[in-house]
């Protein structure tokens, strides 16, 4: 198995020109950002008016039979704050950054969200501090479910306008790598590719990090709202399973195909060779290629096994979705795929093993 640097690349990278990259990153800072920011500051002023006409504490949240949970009245005003602007700015300026210059779907889809997001934010802030201005007890509040249809509904187009308003940019190709090659595969000889793939040491923090913050809050629940400690055990079971099974894949390519494996068993995916069109490696930016890390469906069609940034297999499925994973050594593994790709169906016979 040799690198053969002298041949060419499958296909040529298209860039996105420097202008429209330009273009589409400011208008999705001014659709994610500075329009929030506005809104925001809108919502902000118009709670802080209104304050002093609130009973204390006031009405913050709403369950299925009313309300049920109260605080102080500058709750709306922090809210309006940090989920009407601190949220979709960050974000939005997260995408900006991580996407670089492979912009698409994802990273507009995002830019929406945040509008999205503080276009929800500002119809709760409004419609919670409204009713309860003027009322003396926080008992005689009103409910606010048709508020909420309408919060959602407002957060739904908001994200439509964020997402037409937008320059629609093809998003350049993935750039080939320098191809590994295998001169052939003889008859009766099976080699098989062996590989982990795993999360980026930085995403490893942030998902701990996000853990801590979830196991902290589960602690002050338990000890203030023992009948909801449903809610945050749920939501840090939930996301314990989607680290652990997502944090690292084995990796196999041989004879049968390719196959991922979560370490814990599940998910898993196995691709025939029968089901296999092409096979390349290439260079993978899942932040601007699917939108984040994990297990991702692109817009553009593709699913994507994408847990850092670098070398990934592509390869192209008959009659499903193309499959990219992100793998060190990816090029090696592309190689022992076309190698199998290109030979005549053999009986099995002795084994070798190539890793990364």
């Amino acid at each position: 198995m040799t690198n053969d640097r002298s041949r060419p690349t499958e296909r040529e990278v298209t860039a996105i020109p420097a202008r429209d990259l330009r273009r589409a990153r400011l208008i999705a800072l001014v659709v994610g950002v500075a329009v929030p920011l506005v809104l925001s500051g809108v919502v902000l002023a118009l709670v802080l008016s209104w304050l002093p006409e609130l009973p204390s504490p006031a009405v913050t949240h709403w369950g299925p039979s009313g309300a049920d949970g109260f605080g102080p009245p500058a709750t709306f005003a922090w809210m309006s704050v940090l989920l009407g602007f601190v949220l979709p700015a960050v974000l939005t300026i997260v995408t900006v950054l991580g996407v670089r210059d492979h912009w698409g779907g994802a990273a507009r889809l995002l830019a929406a969200l945040g509008l999205g997001i503080s276009g929800l934010s500002a119809v709760i802030s409004l419609s919670a501090v409204g009713v309860q201005r003027g009322v003396g007890d926080a008992s005689q509040v009103p409910d606010v479910g048709w508020h909420m249809v309408v919060a959602f509904a407002v957060f739904v187009v908001l994200i439509g306008v964020g997402w037409l308003v937008q320059p629609h940019i093809h998003p350049a190709p993935a750039a080939p790598l320098q191809p590994a090659h295998i001169d052939g595969i003889a008859g009766g000889e099976r080699v098989v590719w062996l590989a982990t793939a795993s999360l980026s040491r930085l995403a490893v923090i942030l998902i701990s990090a996000l853990m801590v913050v979830v196991v902290g809050v589960t602690a002050f629940m338990a000890l203030r709202f023992t009948d909801r400690m449903w809610v945050p055990l749920l939501t840090l079971l939930l996301i314990g399973g989607a680290f652990a099974s997502s944090a690292s894949f084995r990796v196999r390519v041989g004879p049968d195909g390719l196959s991922v494996r979560s370490q814990i068993g599940f998910p898993r995916v196995h691709v025939p060779l029968d089901e296999i069109v092409s096979v390349r490696a290439v260079e993978c930016n899942p932040f601007g290629e699917f939108g984040g890390f994990g297990w991702r469906l692109g817009l553009d069609g593709r699913t994507g096994i994408v847990l850092r940034r670098g070398p990934a297999i592509e390869v192209e499925r008959r009659d499903k979705r193309p499959l990219v994973l992100t793998v060190d050594g990816a090029a090696v593994g592309a190689a022992v795929l076309q190698a199998y790709l290109g030979r005549a169906p053999a009986p099995a016979g002795r084994e070798g093993s190539a890793g990364s």
